[in-house]
């Protein structure tokens, strides 16, 4: 694997053998029999970072990154990852025995585990201290403003910032009644960790292995899609999760058995969602 030649920009645009919709703004190919390469003008190089960061500084399983390229006339991003043969635990799901199903959530409850172990950094926001980057912080413009965007100090900044963009949008006497209830439900005394922030079933990789002899499980798991992550408040990921599968109930159970819940949190958040999203 490790002599396997990176791709070439003309071969990557060559693949037809798409591994994401072939019209999705960010396209992803397999290339050859080693890589994956996700590319368009849409992908962020700041998923790259992330998934170099959680490598190195943790023990969580992720595809291997080869590197990144810009085509500077078209303004397209490229990341060159190892690919993996398997399909994701959306797919798999349904066809998984029961112990199986118990493996495969041992391994993200272990996995979830390990990227809480990477130590805070000090502040919410992105690697290399840059601005947040989850939806509910999404500018198209990319306006570089840390008081609305981060990277913020502490999670007071971080709801003060959400309240600031809030009232672009809502009445003030809305903004207001947010405020009280920020105070109330999102305590400013929870830990920063690191986050993926978007766990969802299509961005966990499930592959079949050899079963060993030692018991070890036969099915692994690569978590993929690291384009949102960053530290944030401990209650994040538990929010991203429910909020993302809310109409798949028996995704919400699964979720419930791998990551902390936190009820107020997840209800404000929720409410927050639904405002920038409306």
């Amino acid at each position: 694997m490790e002599e396997a030649q990176i791709p070439s920009l003309e071969k990557i645009l060559q693949s037809t053998n798409f591994l994401s919709a072939p019209d999705a703004s960010a396209k992803v190919v397999q290339v050859g029999d080693h890589f994956a390469v996700k590319y368009g003008r849409s992908v962020d190089l700041l998923e790259a970072q992330n998934l170099s960061y959680v490598a190195t500084h943790s023990n969580v399983p992720v595809p291997k990154l080869y590197g990144t390229l810009f085509e500077e006339s078209t303004n397209r991003k490229f990341i060159i990852m190892e690919m993996i043969k398997g399909q994701t635990l959306a797919q798999a799901w349904p066809d998984l025995t029961p112990t199986e199903k118990r493996d495969v959530v041992g391994q993200i409850l272990e996995a979830l585990f390990e990227l809480r172990k990477i130590p805070s950094v000090g502040y919410i926001g992105s690697v290399d201290k840059q601005a947040c980057v989850d939806g509910i912080f999404y500018s198209p413009r990319k306006v570089h403003n840390p008081s609305l965007f981060g990277p913020f100090e502490t999670e007071e900044d971080m709801n003060q910032g959400i309240l600031r963009m809030l009232e672009y949008t809502e009445p003030a006497s809305c903004v207001a009644l947010l405020r009280t209830l920020f105070a109330a439900t999102l305590k400013t005394t929870r830990s920063l960790t690191f986050t993926h922030g978007d766990p969802q079933p299509k961005n966990i990789i499930v592959e079949k292995a050899e079963a060993a002899a030692d018991g070890e499980p036969s099915l692994k798991i690569k978590i993929i899609d690291w384009e949102i992550s960053g530290w944030y408040p401990e209650y994040w990921e538990f929010c991203n999760a429910t909020l993302a599968c809310r109409f798949k109930p028996d995704r919400l159970e699964t979720v419930q058995s791998v990551v902390t819940t936190y009820p107020q949190e997840y209800l404000m958040m929720q409410v927050v969602r639904e405002l920038f999203l409306s």
